[in-house]
């Protein structure tokens, strides 16, 4: 689960810099004790800041992006507060003034990250996390939108996209024709990936459900859970700067990427979601593999030569949903 990916645009920053935020945030009376780098997140920098004074520590996230991806998150965080375990926001400045890009303070949110529970725990304890994974992505899922694509600051389709089998397959050959996805596959797999593409995409011609939030990075990175209190209940969804409007699948495939079929944990998530008012069509599964793929191909594409651990990892999360799914492909095609 992402184990020993390359980190590509972390941010290091001298204790004086995180002085100067924090009195920004908190006034001039704010001393920072301590400013430690969290590894986890690929795409932002989080650090950890402990205050003189203050019981709690904050989490300091610094964007690589711009005010829009910032100010998406804060509105999310204030939508689904009510029903969502989430970090609050307690400033966000994305006006350049103390830096080139947003930077924000959050709340802490005490747990253990869900990928811990999925490497190390016993099956009791993974099933529990997933009854209550299940029931915080239904409860994602209950806010909806009129129209599927990507959302602005305030939470506007500034840009729709529905992903049926016409944007589907665009996406899909842009990507391994070319992008850098098929750079990486290689003729061979790219060919055998856009055959089962092509062979499967009418599954998309109609759309499962109406377009809800999709936190789009829903994985064992970004969920904590509380190991200490029965049943494991989840603490955080963490980093929704990815979220948009679209089909639950995309959260299901991501969430379930690393899980083998038909697992306890697969189990108990399902019938959880459906039991908090997740919908399940009957053709779930392969279309979450669907809408992972787009995921997959997409990571591929911003992969470099000194990704290679990302690389081969993306790469056999493909091939796996190819075995899962094999097709009967004629010998004449070369790649059988």
């Amino acid at each position: 689960m992402k184990e020993n990916w390359e980190r590509t645009n972390s941010e290091l920053l001298e204790l004086a810099e995180t002085q100067q935020l924090a009195e920004a945030a908190f006034g001039p009376e704010a001393q920072v004790v301590e400013a430690e780098r969290l590894g986890e997140g690929f795409s932002n920098t989080n650090y950890k800041l402990r205050l003189q004074g203050h019981a709690d520590p904050y989490v300091l996230r610094l964007y690589r992006s711009g005010p829009e991806t910032a100010e998406k998150e804060r509105a999310i965080a204030r939508l689904v507060e009510e029903r969502v375990p989430t970090a609050r926001f307690v400033y966000l400045d994305s006006s350049g003034t103390h830096r080139e890009r947003p930077w924000a303070i959050l709340e802490w949110k005490r747990g253990t990250l869900l990928k811990e529970v999925l490497k190390s725990g016993d099956e009791e304890e993974k099933e529990q996390a997933a009854v209550s994974v299940g029931e915080v992505l239904a409860g994602i899922h209950a806010f909806g939108f009129k129209q599927a694509g990507l959302l602005d600051g305030a939470l506007s389709i500034r840009e729709e996209f529905p992903m049926n089998e016409g944007n589907f397959l665009a996406f899909l050959e842009e990507s391994l024709f070319r992008g850098k996805a098929g750079v990486w596959l290689g003729d061979r797999q790219r060919d055998e990936l856009w055959a089962w593409s092509r062979a499967h995409a009418s599954l998309l011609a109609e759309q499962s459900g109406p377009p809800a939030l999709i936190h789009s990075d829903f994985n064992g990175p970004n969920v904590l859970v509380d190991r200490e209190e029965p049943g494991c209940p989840v603490t955080a969804v963490l980093d929704w700067e990815f979220a948009f409007s679209g089909s639950p699948m995309a959260d299901i495939g991501n969430l379930l990427r690393y899980e083998p079929r038909g697992s306890r944990f697969t189990e108990a998530f399902l019938g959880s979601y459906e039991q908090h008012g997740g919908r399940l069509p009957a053709d779930w599964e392969l279309r979450s593999r669907l809408e992972d793929l787009v995921a997959l191909c997409d990571m591929l594409n911003h992969c470099t030569e000194d990704t290679p651990v990302r690389i081969r990892d993306l790469i056999g999360r493909i091939e796996r949903t190819l075995a899962d799914y094999p097709l009967a492909i004629k010998e004449e095609n070369g790649w059988v």
